[in-house]
């Protein structure tokens, strides 16, 4: 037998093709919520999950999920195009050439599947997150080298790599088939890159001019007094040269992504960072400056925090609802479900949310929100300045590092 039979060659590379084209289809969402986090914001399509084991967010945010500046999605478009053209190429061309087009897939699949690999270990043993989008794409790849190496194999005939690499006839229906896949992959392999860096540039600029605007005003404007937040529950030492108030609601989605950035800002300089939490529920039911019941939970998952704090178990609380539970599962029902992974008293926490001392803190803290203007969630107060609706995560790390080199 000198090529393979004629229903495997067609069967094969159009499995392979289907398999690259669903794969392109995952990196694009992928892509997508990458660019969702790098803007300070939680993704949550396909399988991903906003809290716990499962948690594509966590992962989104690791700088492994990062290559040469740009989101490893994108590199994993590129790759399905590579694949699909391949497995066009391997369908449709002489069997020299296709023999080579699938000797090629053959060798880029085996090297997904050792990135793969690497990447699967980081995520069980660095992150402690799994990404089961991200895991479905090895899934694919392991069907990839399958596919293509049993096409490989099917072959008698000597690979002729410089004929699919280099002979390329304008005459002839085979020649002008590999002619427009070529020509379509390119365009392809160019538009993916060309957007996504883009979109990264625009991010890191906006990030960029938003940490140098806050810079500038924290140096030409006086501070407010920080003391006026010392009973609020706080993490990190006294006397940090930096000190951050978050205005937060355990049920906004920007402000559960900005409590990953300052956890991981407070990891990274553990003795100079303090962060202090201020409720900002946007519920009418306890915020009189909300006109509706935006979250619906907001309100009771503050007084538990508050009540929480009563038995010193604030931040775990915190961890809890912003870690640990999915963004789905902010609720009541699945916060007193899961109060036990925290180390918190059920008991303890329905007899202080019965009396008045959470619905006094919460209301303290709303008046704060209030008074100070903030008028959105998540809001910053860094070092006695002001800054509403958050910041990109870039920005945020910006500004850190550069009152820790120079504090005031």
């Amino acid at each position: 037998m000198s090529t393979p039979p004629r229903s495997n060659r067609i069967a094969t590379p159009l499995l392979a093709l289907a398999l690259s084209l669903v794969g392109m289809t995952i990196s694009i969402l992928l892509l997508r919520e990458h660019l969702t986090v790098f803007e300070g914001d939680t993704a949550g399509s396909l399988f991903c999950g906003g809290g716990g084991l499962f948690d594509c967010n966590t992962v989104a945010a690791h700088p492994s999920s990062w290559l040469l500046g740009m989101p490893l999605p994108v590199w994993g478009i590129l790759y399905y195009i590579a694949t699909a053209t391949l497995a066009l190429l391997a369908w449709q061309l002489p069997a020299c050439e296709a023999a080579a087009a699938a000797g090629i897939g053959a060798v880029l699949a085996i090297a997904a599947l050792m990135l793969d690999a690497w990447l699967g270990f980081l995520m069980v043993t660095k992150i402690g997150a799994i990404c089961l989008n991200c895991v479905s794409t090895y899934v694919l790849n392991v069907g990839l080298a399958i596919v293509f190496w049993r096409w490989d194999r099917s072959f008698n005939e000597a690979r002729e790599w410089g004929a699919l690499l280099l002979r390329w006839s304008f005459t002839g229906a085979a020649s002008g088939f590999k002619i427009a896949v070529a020509v379509v992959a390119l365009a392809g392999a160019i538009t993916a890159f060309t957007v996504t860096r883009g979109a990264v540039d625009e991010l890191i600029a906006d990030a960029q001019d938003e940490a140098a605007q806050l810079l500038k005003r924290m140096d030409a404007e006086p501070p407010m007094d920080m003391t006026r937040f010392a009973s609020l529950p706080a993490e990190g030492p006294v006397n940090a040269r930096v000190q951050i108030v978050v205005a937060s609601d355990f049920e906004c989605s920007f402000c559960r992504a900005l409590a990953a950035r300052l956890d991981a800002v407070r990891a990274e300089f553990p003795n100079d960072v303090r962060i202090m939490f201020l409720n900002a529920p946007i519920s009418s039911k306890c915020n009189p400056h909300v006109p509706s019941d935006f979250h619906p939970h907001a309100c009771w998952l503050a007084r538990a925090g508050a009540a929480a704090a009563e038995q010193g178990r604030f931040w775990e609380y915190h961890d809890l609802v912003y870690r640990t539970l999915p963004q789905s599962r902010a609720t009541e029902t699945d916060v007193r479900a899961t109060l036990g992974r925290a180390g918190i008293s059920a008991a303890a926490l329905d007899t202080c949310l019965a009396g008045a001392v959470a619905d006094s803190v919460v209301a303290r803290d709303v008046r704060a929100w209030i008074d100070l203007k903030m008028d959105s969630v998540p809001s910053l107060i860094i070092n006695g300045h002001l800054k509403t609706g958050g910041l990109y995560p870039a920005a945020l790390r910006t500004i850190v590092r550069s009152l820790v080199a120079h504090p005031s």
